[in-house]
């Protein structure tokens, strides 16, 4: 899994003004309600009137079993249930011999899919992790697609398809999950009578920008005409030319002048080509944004040595995932009996690292740092763990991250290690060095 994600070491300086840029929800655009969208009794009424008995663990078709969740979920992720029930070229057509589902039913297995295919719904302000979500196109939707499906990498970071729209493939209520929203006035007014709106280059060049957001989660925060909320600073739906919304930082983080690669990111081969290491949303085309935004710095007269001395961004994230442990005093850490203890609350997210390793910061890049021995997540629909659990061990509701297969690496005796827990992503609740006995 972690291949999936480009992974940095490199000095990251941003400013405040991005998290506030990549807010905002969804509305449900006549689609089913994601929240009444269950695993029990949406999807398993919707397949047992549909699917048995040909799918039935007993005697399953093709080897494919939609009795058990699991089941299901495995249908789910080799996209064979999505492609089959929209009778996509090359899949078998579902149900076999019968007409094809409503697209209202078709609709609500993509809904739920594009949540994260949950047995059980996630609990509420958890933060959902990035997951890869496969839908069948759009009925509005003219443009195709070679085997009929779109996937969509699900996060603030991620980009369904180009000149596709994020909110009609991925789900915004899970970029809510990873960031907390709130509106935000723009630091300045657009002018609808701008000149620039009669200039067809540069129109031609804001449109594309415009595109590229609306096929990222970007999309659930600036664009009101589509996600139904109040922007977070800048808007791409707004009368006259958006970008004057912008603080100078603002524009300097979309042309990449300050980093923003802190709050995580995709490599593109995993994200449809995306790419947001150099600029503040994620592109197809790097220089291109690069190129629009620093004309806008030209315009505005804002050079090099002004972007120097602008605001650190992130450093309220920074100073978490700079934080230096201190040693356990209070027993934390895994002990002769083999138990992880900590101190600090529930625990959604434990780490065992070498010491001197950097801590984990935001997904999906940043979150599993070189050094991490043995990481153990919590599921978003599952209850934080209290301590002490046992090392190694995959408690109900957990998964084991790394190492990603085989069992936790033993610990020599006597040698310091970093016991580092999270209450939820970027909430530490401890962070001690101990010595394994």
């Amino acid at each position: 899994m972690n291949s999936m994600y480009r992974r940095t070491s490199k000095p990251l300086k941003l400013s405040i003004s991005l998290l506030l840029f990549l807010f905002a929800a969804t509305g449900c655009n006549g689609k089913p309600d994601p929240a009444a969208v269950t695993y029990s009794p949406t999807i398993t009424t919707l397949i047992s009137n549909n699917c048995y008995p040909c799918h039935l663990s007993a005697s399953a078709s093709g080897g494919v079993i939609l009795d058990t969740y699991d089941g299901v979920k495995t249908s789910v992720e080799n996209t064979k249930l999505v492609s089959a029930v929209n009778h996509n070229e090359g899949s078998s057509p579902m149900p076999q011999g019968a007409d094809k589902l409503d697209q209202t039913d078709i609709d609500t297995i993509q809904t739920w899919i594009k949540n994260g295919s949950y047995e059980t719904p996630p609990l509420e302000g958890v933060f959902i992790q990035p997951f890869r979500s496969c839908q069948g196109l759009e009925s509005s939707d003219n443009l195709t697609s070679e085997d009929g499906l779109v996937c969509t990498s699900v996060a603030i970071s991620g980009s369904t398809e180009e000149n596709r729209s994020f909110i009609d493939y991925g789900s915004c209520d899970v970029v809510l999950s990873q960031r907390p929203y709130w509106y935000k006035a723009p630091f300045n007014m657009v002018d609808p009578a701008d000149p620039r709106l009669n200039d067809e280059a540069f129109m031609t060049e804001l449109n594309w920008i415009n595109s590229q957001v609306r096929s990222s989660g970007c999309i659930c925060c600036h664009d009101s005409s589509n996600s139904g909320r109040r922007p977070a600073v800048w808007d791409i739906s707004s009368e006259g030319v958006w970008t004057d919304q912008l603080s100078d930082q603002g524009v300097a983080i979309l042309a990449g002048k300050v980093s923003s690669e802190i709050l995580g990111e995709f490599i593109p081969a995993n994200n449809n080509g995306f790419d947001r290491y150099s600029t503040g949303f994620p592109t197809t085309d790097v220089e291109r944004v690069q190129t629009f935004f620093n004309n806008e710095l030209d315009r505005r007269s804002v050079t090099d040595a002004d972007i120097a001395e602008m605001e650190e961004f992130g450093y309220f994230i920074n100073d978490i995932i700079k934080r230096e442990p201190e040693a356990c005093t209070s027993g934390e850490g895994v002990r002769e009996d083999g138990n992880v203890y900590w101190t600090g609350g529930e625990a959604r997210y434990i780490y065992i690292k070498e010491s001197g390793t950097e801590n984990p910061g935001v997904p999906p890049s940043n979150d599993n740092p070189e050094g991490a021995l043995w990481r153990l997540d919590v599921r978003a629909n599952a209850d934080a763990l209290t301590s002490p659990i046992v090392y190694g061990s995959t408690p109900d509701g957990t998964y084991q991250v790394t190492p990603d297969n085989g069992t936790a690496p033993d610990l020599e005796s006597g040698k310091e290690y970093h016991l580092y827990v999270l209450q939820d992503i970027l909430v530490p609740a401890c962070n001690c060095l101990f010595t394994a006995p």
